[in-house]
């Protein structure tokens, strides 16, 4: 008598009878999967019974009847899915001993039952059934040992390393990934992940964006003609991208903290291509709402070397290579919704302020020599921290971000403290030069990101649109610079501050017979006003020198690029005023006089080719060139071949004492900006009152009192941003006419109109309410058969002028 019971008969006839025959007979797995499909309670019973069978035969070798035995799992996997917790456990059990039998034909296919197997196992029991959970734990492990699997065999170690990585991609596409100890998976998977892509020579971002239609982690590794050592790097990389995907706000720290363990176990901070690939991977695969947090897991890092000496070159190599991600992670164009703008802000500027007192200098330039790892460590941190910093501006998250992070890089400028000698132990003139190198990359960032804002916004000019750029009244406490006693420092916030100009103002300004008003806003002409002051007191200063002049020249330049004829009219007295400094000779020493009054000249050149106005242009070249007759022209302007290296005023022409004597005229130039110029408005056709603002003096009250005549504006829009009352018969749709349909007119309607419109002379105020109130009174039910006496019960009154009536109507 067979001792068997039924499952067991069952499965045995599934074996082949004869050596050599390939899987299990088709008949008889039928049969058994229609068993157990229909008894699903017997599920336990068939899963012990393939344990212990499996077990049996690896222990005899018996290859045949292991994959026989892998297939009816397969098989019993893909009918019995919603029953699979029942004999889960010893799926996981039968693949484990499976692995340990050193057959590439036998673990190959082993793994795609665990493909399957994760497809349609949800975690449940993981965490509940502690034999289980340690069961998967051991399984992943052993998959993750063989992604770092090495023989002399290369086929053999390339279908080991692919089996590997399939295997753990099927783990993290698995419901089971988040079911049981997140963190004890996470450290079995990424690993080997991290290990895998940091031998790749391409970046881990680029390898989980390509797009490989060859690479399915369901083709066995057997007979795989294109597989290759890239083919498993772009499932490490895809792998990797999708465990970031799948990351919560807990998760994200858990996933870096390996990869951190990775870099400072193998020493792999730098170079820092390879972190910067890892952080771009995660930065594109994380949830929108949870990027934000890599910043805040990189500036824990980075707090955590601040304690590096000097002289431990790989804690500055590892600061180095964070910063390096910073940079990037904030220049990504990537928005990192819910990031603290300020406080990481404040955190870049503070190590960045530190990096100068530890390195005891500011590398603004690269190092020439490659060699010099010190040097390019030290241009990484410092450049990377301050490009951060721009990066904080090109992305715009709540409605005063860029004028908070301008006002916060303003307020390190300290202006006004003429007195101090040092600022956080540094110099002052170095300390300046590094805010000014923040300032110039914040503004600079935030102009390029309102050009393509307003590119954008072209295509729909009705949509309600908030400015984001940095306003030009931001700039204003900071003007003090301009008027400081060290040239490098005047200059450098002249050129940051000309750079903005430059990068918000029209690429192509088209010249038009009237002129565009473009100094409409309060704040932009309190900058212009409290500018041109400034330029005025800066070019007195007693130590201004050529770059002083050249700079002048540029933010006039800027100014009427930015601003267009509004600016153009209020700087004609600013430029005659400098011309009378000359002629009053306020401004000392010939050298210095022939480069201020150059000024002048060139700035007329620059607004006649602005505006082509060609009179003008021919006549300041004719004033230089009979300057330049004289020797009373500065070479400042001037493109000698020899190149000067002095960078005072004085030493440029030291025999040359010949003061400036032929000077522009006003009357005339004003006469051409007039009349040749488009800088009239279209009801000042004879140009008089052009001429009347051009020749406002200086500082008089008619030059205080110009600005009241611009038409001033608190921002762009506004009406569109104001709340509306909305009207109940204003959005009524009004019926239209249907062709060839006839109109009538009831009688009640015409005789509440008439009534209406002859009380109207007499009290207009009440017309409406009247019409309402007659329009809502209850209508008689009955109804006017005689017409004549309805007709002279309307008292039209006497004055009615038309000799169309009721009574005589128009047509006949």
């Amino acid at each position: 008598m067979h001792l068997y019971v039924k499952h067991a008969t069952l499965i045995n006839n599934c074996y082949p009878e004869k050596e050599g025959e390939k899987g299990p007979r088709s008949s008889e797995l039928s049969y058994l999967v229609f068993y157990a499909s229909s008894r699903p309670v017997k599920l336990t019973k068939v899963g012990l019974f393939l344990e212990k069978k499996a077990e049996r035969d690896i222990a005899k070798g018996r290859k045949q009847n292991n994959q026989v035995t892998l297939e009816i799992i397969k098989a019993l996997i893909e009918a019995c899915h919603r029953d699979l917790n029942l004999f889960s456990k010893y799926i996981v059990k039968i693949i484990d001993m499976v692995l340990e039998t050193k057959d590439i034909e036998i673990i190959d296919l082993a793994c795609q039952v665990f493909v399957i197997f994760t497809n349609y196992h949800d975690g449940s029991t993981l965490g509940v059934d502690a034999e289980l959970t340690k069961d998967y734990e051991l399984l992943l492990k052993k998959f993750a040992t063989f992604c770092s699997f090495e023989n002399s065999d290369e086929t053999l170690k390339l279908q080991t390393r692919y089996i590997g990585q399939r295997a753990l991609q099927a783990a993290v596409t698995s419901s089971a990934l988040q079911a049981s100890d997140f963190k004890v998976q996470l450290d079995l998977i990424l690993s080997p992940l991290i290990n895998a892509l940091s031998n790749s020579k391409n970046p881990a971002n680029a390898l989980a964006q390509s797009n490989n239609e060859d690479i399915d982690i369901n083709q066995s590794a057997i007979g795989h003609e294109t597989l290759n050592a890239h083919a498993v790097e772009i499932i490490a990389a895809k792998t990797t991208a999708l465990l970031f995907s799948k990351a919560n706000g807990v998760a994200v720290k858990l996933s870096l903290g390996p990869l951190f363990t990775f870099m400072d176990t193998n020493e792999k901070w730098w170079p820092a291509s390879f972190a910067v690939s890892m952080m771009e991977l995660a930065l594109d695969s994380l949830q929108p709402q949870y990027r934000y947090l890599l910043v805040s897991e990189i500036l824990q890092q980075l707090e955590a070397v601040k304690t590096a000496t000097n002289a431990d070159k790989y804690k500055i190599e590892k600061h180095a290579s964070l910063v390096s991600i910073l940079d990037t992670i904030l220049n990504a164009n990537i928005p990192l919704v819910g990031i603290s703008v300020l406080e990481v802000l404040n955190s870049l500027f503070t190590d960045l302020i530190k990096s100068v007192q530890d390195f005891k200098t500011f590398r603004d330039k690269k190092p020439s020599s490659s060699n010099d790892l010190r040097a390019t460590l030290e241009y990484a941190i410092q450049q990377g921290l301050a490009h951060s910093i721009g990066g904080l501006a090109s992305q715009t998250y709540y409605l005063n971000q860029l004028n908070d992070i301008t006002g916060y890089i303003i307020s390190k400028l300290r202006v006004g403290n003429n007195a101090l000698e040092t600022i956080d132990g540094l110099p002052i003139k170095e300390y300046r030069n590094v805010v000014l190198k923040c300032l110039d990359l914040v503004t600079t960032a935030s102009s390029a990101k309102e050009l393509q804002k307003d590119d954008t916004e072209s295509n729909n000019e009705n949509t309600p649109v908030y400015n984001h750029a940095v306003t030009l009244d931001a700039w204003i406490p900071a003007l003090g610079l301009l008027t400081e006693k060290t040239s490098e420092t005047r200059v450098g916030f002249a050129v940051t501050l000309v750079h903005y100009l430059e990068a918000t103002s029209e690429n192509e300004i088209a010249i038009e017979p009237y002129p565009k008003h473009t100094l409409n806003q309060h704040g932009d002409v309190m900058l212009v006003n409290a500018l041109h002051q400034a330029i005025l007191d800066w070019i007195q200063l007693p130590n201004i020198d050529v770059h002083d002049v050249d700079t002048i020249h540029r933010v006039l330049t800027a100014l009427t690029r930015k601003f267009g004829a509004d600016e153009t009219i209020k700087a004609v007295p600013l430029v005659f005023k400098i011309q009378e400094l000359v002629k009053q000779t306020v401004i000392q020493h010939t050298a210095r006089q022939r480069a201020v009054a150059a000024i002048v000249v060139e700035w007329l050149f620059m607004v006649g080719e602005f505006y082509r106005i060609d009179s003008l242009v021919q006549y300041a070249d004719a004033l230089k060139s009979e300057r330049i007759r004289l020797n009373e022209y500065s070479p400042v302007f001037l493109n000698t071949s020899t190149e000067n290296n002095t960078d005072k005023l004085e030493n440029l022409e030291p025999n040359n004492t010949t003061p400036v004597d032929k000077f522009a005229d006003r009357k005339l130039v004003i006469q051409m900006l007039s009349k040749d110029g488009p800088l009239r408005d279209e009801d000042d056709t004879e140009g008089t009152d052009l001429e009347a603002k051009l020749m406002v003096e200086w500082g008089s009250d008619d030059y205080v009192n110009q600005d009241r005549t611009y038409r001033i504006r608190t921002s762009r829009n506004l009406n569109d941003l104001k709340a509306k009352l909305a009207t109940p018969w204003t959005n009524a749709e009004i019926t239209r006419n249907e062709p060839g349909k006839k109109q009538t007119i009831r009688v009640e309607n015409l005789k509440e109109a008439l009534i209406g419109q002859t009380q109207q002379p007499q009290n207009d105020a009440n017309g409406l309410q009247s019409l309402t109130n007659a329009c809502l009174t209850k209508r008689p039910n009955e109804i006017v058969s005689d017409m004549s006496s309805l007709l002279q019960s309307l008292s039209l009154g006497t004055d009615v002028s038309n000799t169309t009536s009721l009574v005589n109507p128009p047509y006949k």
